[in-house]
């Protein structure tokens, strides 16, 4: 079996590939656990989703993407600095996507407006570049 990626390379891609992988037995095994992580934990699936609407990037990646937002505007970044302001900036818009899609599927469960969900889930700025 694959072993775990750090939650960075995490997505829906790499897990189906590794879903992919296992035999017809944990498979089967997989798809149970899976069902059952579904149906029978409302509560902490809530949990999870409040998690995943608070997630950012770590804060010195943070920082070091708005410095290098900057020099972009600028027209000062170095080659080496523009690799990196894009896969951080890439690293940002999943964060940015991975937190929206939990807020949406909060916003259907708990059939509220979504300013107030927000405000239940104390939902806060990304904080890396906005």
């Amino acid at each position: 079996m694959a072993t775990l990626q750090t939650s960075r390379q995490i997505n829906v891609e790499n897990l189906l590939a590794i879903i992919k992988q296992l035999s017809p037995s944990e498979l089967r095994e997989f798809k149970r656990r899976f069902a059952a992580w579904q149906t029978s934990e409302p509560e902490a699936a809530e949990a999870d989703l409040i998690k995943l609407t608070r997630l950012a990037l770590l804060s010195a990646e943070a920082r070091r993407l708005i410095r290098l937002i900057g020099k972009s505007e600028r027209g000062t970044l170095t080659e080496k600095e523009l690799a990196e302001y894009g896969l951080l900036a890439r690293q940002a818009e999943e964060i940015d996507a991975q937190r929206a899609e939990a807020l949406a599927a909060l916003v259907r469960r708990r059939g509220k407006p979504i300013e107030i969900v927000q405000q239940e889930t104390g939902w806060q700025s990304n904080g890396h570049g906005e």
